[in-house]
């Protein structure tokens, strides 16, 4: 897994961020999958945040009002992603680029982009 800081945070933060994934890691072992890997990454960043006293300026009761639209939407099968985000294969971006869903891709085509990508980061280093 090869997860990115975000932006804001400090030596500390970091060294938090590593020794929480580890944890994670250790605790869970091979129980983890590695396409679920980014759920270890996304508990170290709440944590944080937590620790920080981060808030997303919502009240309680707005949380509870998004749980309970979102359950009975999920209840009733009405979840959809919006059509003018995801249509045909392609995604609109908060940008207003519009570029292929990467859900749309097969497997092969995400790994030959990640191929793709190493060589030039590769070739990048050697370029230095």
């Amino acid at each position: 897994m090869n997860m990115a800081y975000p932006e804001g945070y400090n030596d500390e933060d970091k060294a938090a961020y590593d020794d929480l994934i580890s944890r994670g890691r250790q605790l869970l072992g091979s129980k983890i999958k590695p396409n679920d890997e980014f759920l270890l990454d996304l508990s170290a960043k709440i944590t944080i945040n937590q620790w920080r006293g981060y808030k997303n300026d919502m009240t309680d009761e707005e949380i509870q009002e998004i749980k309970r639209v979102h359950k009975e939407t999920a209840q009733a099968g009405l979840i959809e992603t919006p059509p003018e985000l995801f249509y045909d294969g392609l995604q609109r971006t908060e940008d207003g680029d519009v570029i292929r869903h990467p859900l749309d891709k097969t497997a092969e085509e995400c790994n030959q982009e990640k191929l793709d990508y190493d060589e030039r980061m590769r070739l990048a280093e050697d370029l230095e």
